[in-house]
């Protein structure tokens, strides 16, 4: 499959996105830009994109070392040097005469790898696009139900717009013949979004190249517009038994189809999963006992088998195969493969597994990878059981791991992360000790699992939490985001500070949004926590909008979007699409495009339909514009893919899962 395009991660997500190659069905990156050093990488990790390139029309010229969103900057003043990774030589920034930050390399080890593939549920952009969340300074403060409908529904794609509008552009644009396959897969992915079980037969004859259009001509859709159409029928919504059983049908006998490719296959066993489609467990049970020529259609089986959520058939198998590595008969080599095991076990959520889970953690003869699945799932799954003795056992191993992982800072990561899942008193005591005086790389993951415990809490717990513990947490934060200087650091406590909703940080958040000299990392993450803690004031929009005109960094752009989307700013959209009209290159116009459909307001129905019906508009940017279209008429406030994403062990790699989670 060729990698024919520009296209940046999107920006509604807050994902770290970056001008890369990726997949015309609408791909996005969910980790940090640039590559991680070779003597850095383990044989699991998947390949990180290149560095973004700039809009040659802007008049700020390419992203040097000192602008762009790389790592994290040796602190200076007030906090010691980080002991646990080596700073390189400063690099000068052209044109200044002046040596730019001293950087470190960019690892794995990065807390925005986790924020990427994490931060779907948190920030869930739509929900604030729609909802009404009225200030004391807003006008509609006092406003009836009914004035806040009106306000809610105000940007929101109606119905009718969908049905008149979007859905009739992009089953145009499939049975337009000659079109570029990039097109083709983009609408495809779209009206998965949008579509209903009429086009089941579409997609599947997309899917095995016999598809005709309404003049009955062939279109010869190519391998990406195949593929999109296979994850066109895993993201169909609102299916009945009878449709579910179609698609059950024709992802399983693609799955046995060895001449489709290995990407088409692995990805129909995982759609049987977005499905949610229990009757699929027992034939993908089957399925794993076949032998394949990598790892890829194993992973997305057990991918698929655990987004099912069938504990009661799969279970106890899946934990043979992770204990034993006797995957249901078939013996398992393969850590990544074991590793996925994991993740499957981890999705159907059952604490019953976490006996086998800390035995994997504790085990000497087991391979770090697979440990840190474990990790995840411990968390995961602590944080379900009502048995405190187990949650303390959970407690206890990712504690013990933390300090005795035998340098995997990977998997110390993710069991911080796990401890604030589980948030019992030892958890929380343990995360305020790290976020302070832990190892350097871990400090951010203590202080992002703090204020994500708290804004789960705030929003999903019946019992809120002890006031004094809030304001123990929050003053905390509060502090270490005054005391680092380092910005990614700093970017990661102040964005902790927002999932708090920490009104105190307002200002000085405000300041660093509106500092054109500050890092465009943290920048951009003060937007975004501006954005979570809803401060609708003019100087805090202003301060955002300033941000969101800077074309020197891609990233910056992209959380400036953010925050204002989350503040419900009415005019992000219209800021966008001027925007857009100025953009020259194709990764810049795919990622205005991107944070358009993300956002989801109406108004862009139209400039987005006629620059996919405009043919003389180059194919990759025709091709945004149908996944903008799909994202705008997709009324479902979270990406289908959100769930396969969460708790994602992104150094277990198999590359089509990997490209699959790319997807917007």
């Amino acid at each position: 499959m060729t990698r024919s395009f520009q296209l940046a991660i999107v920006l509604g997500l807050g994902l770290v996105f970056m001008a890369q190659d990726v997949e015309a069905h609408g791909g996005s990156y969910r980790g940090p830009p640039g590559g991680v050093p070779p003597g850095l990488r383990e044989p699991t990790d998947p390949e990180p994109p290149p560095p973004p390139p700039s809009d040659p029309g802007d008049p700020g010229g390419p992203i040097t070392p000192g602008d762009g969103p790389g790592g994290p900057t040796t602190p200076d003043g007030g906090v010691d040097t980080p002991g646990d990774s080596p700073a390189p030589a400063p690099t000068p920034t052209p044109g200044t005469g002046r040596k730019a930050p001293t950087t470190k390399a960019l690892t794995f080890e990065s807390w925005r790898f986790w924020w990427g593939y994490n931060n779907d549920d948190i920030l869930n952009v739509k929900s604030h696009i729609y909802a009404n969340r009225a200030s004391s300074s807003s006008p509609l403060h006092f406003a009836s139900r009914q004035d806040a409908n009106n306000v809610r529904n105000a940007q929101r794609p109606t119905a009718r717009a969908v049905q008149k509008q979007i859905i009739p552009a992009l089953l145009a644009t499939i049975n337009r013949k000659g079109d570029h396959e990039d097109i083709h897969g983009g609408a495809l992915v779209a009206m998965g979004k949008l579509g209903t079980a009429r086009n089941i037969d579409m997609f599947q004859q997309a899917l095995l190249d016999k598809f005709k259009n309404t003049r009955g001509q062939k279109i010869e859709f190519g391998p990406q517009a195949k593929e999109s159409a296979v994850l066109a029928l895993g993201i169909l919504p609102n299916m009945d038994a009878a449709s579910k059983e179609t698609i059950r049908r024709i992802c399983l006998d693609a799955l046995d189809n060895e001449k489709l490719a290995t990407r088409e296959r692995a990805w129909a066993a995982v759609c049987l999963g977005l499905q949610r489609d229990d009757k699929a467990v027992r034939p993908l049970i089957e399925r794993l006992d076949k032998k394949y020529a990598d790892g890829n259609i194993p992973a997305g089986i057990l991918c698929g088998l655990g987004l099912i959520g069938d504990g009661e058939h799969s279970l106890e198998g899946l934990m043979k195969g992770f204990e034993k590595s006797d995957l249901f008969g078939k013996r398992v080599t393969d850590d990544r493969i074991k590793a996925f095991i994991g993740y499957a076990i981890m999705k159907l959520g059952d604490p019953r597994a976490l006996d086998s889970l800390i035995k994997i953690i504790s085990s000497r003869r087991t391979g770090r990878v697979v440990k840190r699945s474990a990790a995840i799932a411990i968390g995961v799954l602590g944080a379900k059981t009502e048995d405190t003795a187990k949650k303390d056992m959970a407690v206890q191993a990712l504690l013990k791991y933390i300090r005795k992982s035998g340098g995997d800072s990977s998997g110390e990561n993710f069991a911080i992360i796990g401890l604030s899942q589980i948030a019992s008193d030892k958890a929380i005591a343990t995360l305020l000790d790290i976020a302070e005086s832990g190892r350097y790389s871990q400090r951010p993951f203590a202080g992002l699992g703090l204020g994500t415990y708290v804004f789960y809490n705030d929003r999903d717990h019946k019992v809120k939490m002890a006031p004094e513990l809030r304001k123990k947490i929050v003053t905390k934060l509060a502090k270490l985001s005054d005391k680092y200087k380092d910005p990614d650091t700093k970017a990661a406590f102040l964005l902790a500070r927002g999932l708090c909703k920490d009104k105190t940080m307002v200002e000085d958040a405000t300041k660093i949004a509106a500092k054109r000299s500050a890092n465009p990392v943290l920048r951009g993450f003060a937007c975004v926590a501006l954005g979570l803690v809803g401060n609708t004031s003019d100087n805090v929009k202003n301060a955002m909008k300033l941000a969101l005109k800077e074309r020197k960094s891609v990233d910056l752009r992209r959380d400036a979007a953010t925050g204002l989307a989350l503040l419900r700013d009415a005019e992000v959209v219209k800021l966008l699409l001027e925007e857009l009209k100025r953009a020259k290159s194709f990764a810049v116009q795919g990622q205005l495009i991107t944070a358009i459909g993300t956002i989801g307001d109406h108004t862009a129905i139209d400039p987005l339909v006629k620059i996919l019906d405009d043919t003389n508009e180059p194919a990759q940017t025709r091709a945004m514009a149908a996944v903008g279209l799909g994202m705008i008429g997709d009324l479902q406030e979270l990406p289908a893919l959100s769930r396969l994403s969460k708790n994602y062990n992104y150094r277990a790699s198999a590359p089509d899962i990997d490209e699959l989670l790319f997807i917007l």
